[in-house]
């Protein structure tokens, strides 16, 4: 559908995670579909993306990302929205649930659903110079850590190893910047 919108709009998520704990992102995706700046992963770690493009603010039953696709960057051609399971429980145990932006909403629930841990749930993309927004609904077999890796993102090791050398010298941004899954 195409989004006449101008400004800042919610994007809200409402789940029914039946007591699981549902981790909820937004990647800011380049023209290959690709996480090619980690800083445009927007979720319980970073909960905003330079610019003030997308910013996250979490509720116990969902969340809203406030989006105002004027401050992203070129680079950025499509926000995916996905929400994933940490811990116990599959997607098949969601109640009803909603993906909302404007008078738009997208139902989906459990019986959507077999045994996977996460879903994209929608996405607001580039098209001949309009945005528009898209349900997907696509269960996706792995967490969040599939879902970085999907898109191209690289997951940080967790720091329960101690580092042997000395840390390298700081390297360009986006390259070098990896996303911390650790709560």
């Amino acid at each position: 559908a195409d989004m006449q919108c101008s400004g800042a709009f919610p994007v809200v998520l409402a789940l029914a995670a039946q007591g699981m704990e549902i981790d909820i992102s937004c990647f800011g995706l380049d023209a290959n579909g690709q996480l090619s700046d980690d800083r445009y992963m927007v979720f319980f770690n970073q909960k905003s993306c330079p610019g003030g493009g997308v910013a996250l603010d979490l509720q116990n039953n969902g969340a809203t990302f406030t989006v105002d696709v004027s401050r992203l960057p070129d680079s950025i051609h499509k926000l995916v929205f996905t929400a994933a399971i940490s811990g116990e429980g599959t997607m098949r145990q969601l109640g009803a649930s909603s993906m909302r932006l404007g008078s738009t909403s997208f139902a989906f629930a459990g019986a959507d659903f077999q045994d996977e841990k996460a879903v994209i749930v929608g996405e607001i993309y580039q098209r001949d110079g309009q945005w528009r927004y898209g349900a997907v609904g696509q269960g996706f077999s792995g967490g969040l850590a599939a879902l970085l890796k999907h898109f191209g993102g690289t997951e940080a090791a967790s720091s329960a190893a101690p580092a042997a050398a000395p840390a390298p010298a700081p390297a360009p941004a986006p390259e070098a910047k990896k996303v911390s899954l650790s709560k």
